[in-house]
């Protein structure tokens, strides 16, 4: 997704042109909608699927990305398909979504194909959709010790009515130096001030699975009482790294209700069938997307392509906000990722609370804080 004029065009444009042609040839002739059972079913779906309606219920192929929590591991590796069910009867749809196109007033173009499979029958063509209000959204974080860099972009993120959590570093304790601790402290407050969440991100950013168990629990519980003690709580802790063990994240969930990952693949996560709690957040610093070009083409199909399922939200953290900093994003970037969310109309989603957002879950964090 570049920008209004250009809109969303991959390498295989030449798709496009061909579903449209085929699209104005269908448009001359409508689907049958007399006949025999099946035709009649056939033709109510492709009704179906070219209002988009919530019938047509679209998930991310293949489901096994998702539900292992592998993700994908590139762009052009997400494929969207929808199923749409009568009387026993189920039709199925492809979606081209990275061939989509825009318009000015933020509508898109996106090319289908359908099928019974049961029949045979097949139909080709292109709906017409323009993103609503829906539970799809963006998980946005920020990890490390860039506060002083973060700060300063508090007014861009109320310029987009954007919520991030702050994943940081470092320690309360006497140990460190008091005015770093100090202006820690401040950061932590100023952040809740601004509606915005907080996570922990260890006092040293050790790799977590080389250290003793005794070393793990004081980068890491003990650590987040001090921050307790002074009236700051955290939401959920990332790994450094990334790296963590299984019976890391669940001696850390009586204490954080969400625990998070790093890599470079590609995860979406559904708001209708629920999470464990852990979550794997795409890397989108400039050192992975050295060019901006495809920085803002894959960025913008991850948005879409959670945008249009309706229910899945994406992870993405960073670190600094810099032109320079390899582990950082670009202030430019991030600009552009939070506008492409505005006109997506994805919400902004923090740490904060996730859990009760993931259906079936409220009641199992509930009982957990009470213990």
């Amino acid at each position: 997704m570049r920008n209004e004029n250009s809109g969303i065009v991959s390498a295989c444009c030449f798709v496009i042109i061909l579903l449209g042609v085929l699209a104005m040839s269908c448009a001359s002739s409508p689907v049958v909608s007399a006949g025999n059972a099946e035709e009649r079913y056939f033709a109510q779906a492709i009704r179906a699927i070219k209002i988009n309606s919530t019938l047509v219920k679209k998930h991310f192929e293949p489901r096994e990305a998702i539900v292992s929590g592998s993700g994908y591991a590139a762009v052009k590796d997400i494929v969207i398909k929808g199923t749409y069910q009568i009387d026993g009867s189920e039709i199925s749809v492809s979606y081209y979504f990275s061939t989509a196109l825009k318009d000015e007033k933020n509508r898109f173009t996106i090319p289908f194909f359908a099928e019974d499979p049961a029949n045979g029958d097949s139909y080709i063509d292109v709906l017409f959709w323009t993103p609503s209000n829906e539970d799809a959204g963006l998980l946005l974080s920020f990890d490390d010790t860039f506060w002083d860099v973060w700060r300063r972009y508090f007014d861009l993120f109320d310029a987009y009515g954007a919520k991030v959590t702050f994943f940081v570093q470092g320690s309360l304790d006497s140990g460190v130096p008091s005015a770093e601790a100090a202006d820690l402290k401040n950061f932590c407050a100023e952040t809740l001030s601004r509606g915005h969440a907080l996570g922990f991100h260890s006092v040293n950013h050790l790799n977590l699975p080389k250290v003793s168990r005794e070393t793990f629990f004081s980068e890491t519980i003990e650590a987040a009482d001090v921050f307790s003690n002074e009236d700051i709580h955290f939401s959920a802790f990332a790994f450094p790294f990334g790296f963590s063990e299984p019976w890391m994240r669940v001696a850390l969930s009586p204490f954080f209700p969400v625990t998070r990952g790093y890599g470079t693949n590609i995860r979406f996560y559904d708001t209708e069938s629920g999470n464990d709690g852990y979550i794997i957040s795409k890397a989108i610093d400039n050192i992975i997307y050295p060019d901006d070009t495809k920085f803002e083409n894959d960025i913008g199909l991850i948005l879409l392509a959670a945008k249009f399922t309706g229910h899945s939200i994406v992870p993405f953290t960073t670190h600094e906000i810099s032109d320079a900093a390899q582990w950082g994003i670009k202030p430019k970037r991030l600009e552009y990722l939070l506008q492409t969310a505005k006109d997506l109309k994805l919400k902004f989603y923090t740490y904060s609370g996730l859990r009760e957002r993931f259906s079936g879950n409220s009641e199992q964090l509930t009982k957990r804080k009470e213990q």
